[in-house]
């Protein structure tokens, strides 16, 4: 499955749709439509798309790093931006991410949040289709440092 690397890609500001559990030609379907390049483990969905002209890409790669490296290079993206104040696209539902100050957080939205963190973060980022509720933690740090590794290596 590549879900890790979907949520990683939305993160990264990518417009990205990730479907589990549906056929072949759902998902090639879904490509047509909306122009999409479709990735995939499965080399005969990739060769299928392949005989009908759809943009497909076919992971091979078992680790996260090597595969995010090869989808880049693939469609030509030679650099990802460092995450820093915000985040582009919600990792449960690809929506777009807006940022909100602390003090505009409703009542039921402040009951999501870790006091500690809370606390410690004066904008949070919520997603403008699901709400769920992201702020510039640790994780940040750790996405960052996987950015750096993925641009060393794009531009070596």
């Amino acid at each position: 499955m590549l879900g890790k690397l979907a949520r990683k890609l939305r993160i990264f500001g990518f417009d990205t749709t990730y479907l589990s559990n549906t056929d072949d030609d759902n998902l090639i379907k879904l490509a047509i439509e909306t122009k999409r390049n479709l990735l995939t483990k499965d080399k005969q969905l990739y060769k299928k798309c392949l005989k009908l002209n759809i943009s497909c890409t076919l992971i091979t790669f078992e680790n996260e790093l090597d595969s995010l490296i090869s989808i880049f290079k693939i469609n030509g993206i030679r650099f990802i931006y460092s995450i820093t104040n915000d985040f582009t696209r919600c990792t449960i539902c690809n929506a777009e991410i807006k940022s909100i100050k602390r003090e505009i957080l409703s009542l039921t939205l402040k009951e999501n949040i870790p006091k500690k963190v809370f606390d410690n973060n004066s904008v949070f980022f919520i997603c403008t289709s699901c709400g769920k509720i992201y702020w510039n933690g640790t994780h940040i740090q750790g996405l960052n440092t996987l950015i750096d590794k993925i641009n060393c290596r794009l531009n070596c």
